[in-house]
């Protein structure tokens, strides 16, 4: 799930269901990917469905600079349906551009004769598109590299029109399995999952736990080539679902953990399985880490920074009022909802809240939105009851949730309560900035980031004589927008602009 620069929201995710309820195109066989847009107000503007004769599962999906939008996942299917090429063996790797309307423009398949899944797909500031993936084959197919061990990352960049112009492998002598991608600030990649390898191939360090898997966080440069990598685990089972960077550098990495006190994990195991959020340096080195988590089950999914530089995340939970959670399940127990966290800076805990019906919620992802909310989706088995307001149309539905505004507000005790004047607001290409009296007046960055969390735009002052900045903006589509300011000593502030 994605916000849109139209301030709607595009989902994606998969289906067996034919022509019914929300659905308007019949399966073409097993399991479909299922494309949806929204408008602001989550009314469905349309849906599309793409698919071969047998199974298609997507994973991964953003909107592009030209307004359409890069999906993929994995696929068993041969050449039918809306995929055009044949399958290489196993579940291979597809991937789809479509345009503005959910209409295809192009799809391709990269694979081997082994299984592999997608885990992200992001457009690159070169126009292309980074795929994030695992595989276990050796040189076959699409994979260049011969196989570290049993299951490997594997990144792939293409170009505009979905041609592989490279492919790296990156694992060590058991199975590495990779669950998230992000496209970092200076062209390179940051890529995380969880380890089974001890050092060996291109995992430097060995296992914390005897017989578990760990974190593994590896940044790369703009090639694919490692830079560094992190193993980041205690004694039990931990598992790296989500990574973010930090506006002021580092990183932050989430996902869950059964682990006590062991290893880069300094606080207990509330229950069954709590999330744990670790902060990384630029280079990869542990600044802190926090564990999150109730008496039950809680699997951290979705992972993002905030305007006044704390963190949000949310995760699947079945826990009680206990550990960190302060509200009940909204259904029997056992039962898990989409539970949210918002913590500050340094990862103190500002507020918790629990959203679910009398039946199953799995949250999947949450992003904040242009207007300072945060929204939420998953799919889930409820009817009406708890916080899900509609029917259920069958065995599992999407259902997104929207949180407003007031979730947002900066009440970590180092944020600066002193808004940003900006006039115009809304604003052509022409923007002053008029800074509060005590924010610095040198070493200021700006950046300007749309609907989707891009960066379209940035400038570094030197010296300012007033408070006021002058910006002249390249020309950028019509839209929300959000204005970042960061400066020495940590200073940050963040303003929405409308630009028309």
């Amino acid at each position: 799930m994605q916000p849109t620069a139209d301030g709607g929201y595009i989902l994606g995710g998969f289906s067996p269901s034919g022509i019914s309820g929300s659905k308007t195109q019949a399966s073409f066989g097993g399991i479909d990917y299922w494309v949806v847009k929204l408008d602001a107000t989550g009314v469905k503007q349309w849906d599309k469905t793409f698919g071969g004769s047998n199974d298609d599962k997507l994973s991964s999906l953003h909107q592009t600079a030209d307004g359409g939008y890069i999906i993929g996942g994995q696929s068993n299917s041969g050449a039918s349906g809306s995929k055009t090429q044949s399958g290489m063996g196993g579940f291979d790797l597809w991937v789809l551009k479509l345009d503005a309307t959910g209409t295809k423009v192009w799809d391709k398949t990269f694979g081997s004769g082994a299984n592999e899944r997608l885990a992200s797909v992001h457009q690159t500031a070169d126009g292309g598109y980074a795929v994030a993936a695992e595989t276990g084959s050796g040189i076959e197919g699409d994979r260049s590299e011969a196989g570290q061990g049993a299951l490997d990352y594997w990144l792939l960049k293409l170009d505009t029109t979905g041609t592989k112009v490279w492919d790296h492998s990156l694992g060590g002598s058991n199975n590495d399995i990779l669950n998230a991608m992000q496209p970092t600030a200076d062209g390179g990649y940051l890529l995380g999952g969880f380890s089974y390898s001890g050092a060996s191939g291109d995992k430097s360090q060995g296992t914390r736990g005897n017989a578990d898997y760990d974190f593994w966080v590896v940044k790369v440069d703009s090639a694919g080539a490692k830079q560094w990598d992190a193993t980041l685990g205690g004694a039990g089972f931990d598992n790296l679902t989500s990574v973010v960077q930090a506006n002021g550098g580092g990183y932050l990495v989430g996902g869950f953990s059964n682990s006590p006190v062991s290893g880069e994990k300094t606080q207990g195991v509330r229950g069954d399985f709590d999330n744990w959020i670790v902060k990384l340096s630029p280079t990869g080195t542990k600044v802190w880490d926090k564990t999150f988590g109730g008496d039950g089950y809680d699997s951290l999914n979705g992972l993002q920074q905030t305007d006044d530089q704390g963190y949000i995340f949310g995760s699947q939970s079945n826990s009680g009022v206990n550990g960190e959670k302060t509200q009940a399940n909204m259904g029997p127990n056992n039962t898990p909802d989409y539970w949210v966290v918002k913590v500050d800076s340094m990862g103190v805990k500002q507020w918790d809240g629990t959203y679910g019906g009398a039946q199953d919620e799995v949250l999947t992802s949450l992003k904040q939105t242009a207007d300072g909310g945060v929204i939420l989706g998953g799919f889930s088995s409820s009817g009406v009851s708890g916080t899900r307001s509609q029917a259920s149309e069958g065995s599992f539905d999407y259902w997104v949730v929207k949180l407003s505004d007031v979730v947002i507000s900066a009440t970590s005790a180092t944020a600066n309560h002193s808004k940003l004047n900006l006039y115009p607001n809304p604003a052509a290409r022409n923007l002053t900035v008029q800074l509060p009296a005590q924010a610095p007046r040198a070493g200021l960055q700006l950046q300007l980031v749309d609907a989707n969390g891009r960066m379209v735009w940035q400038q570094t002052t030197s010296s300012l004589a007033t408070g006021d900045i002058s910006i002249h903006l390249p020309g950028l589509s019509a839209g929300l927008y959000l204005l970042r300011i960061n400066g020495p000593e940590g200073y940050s502030q963040a303003q929405r602009l409308t630009l028309e």
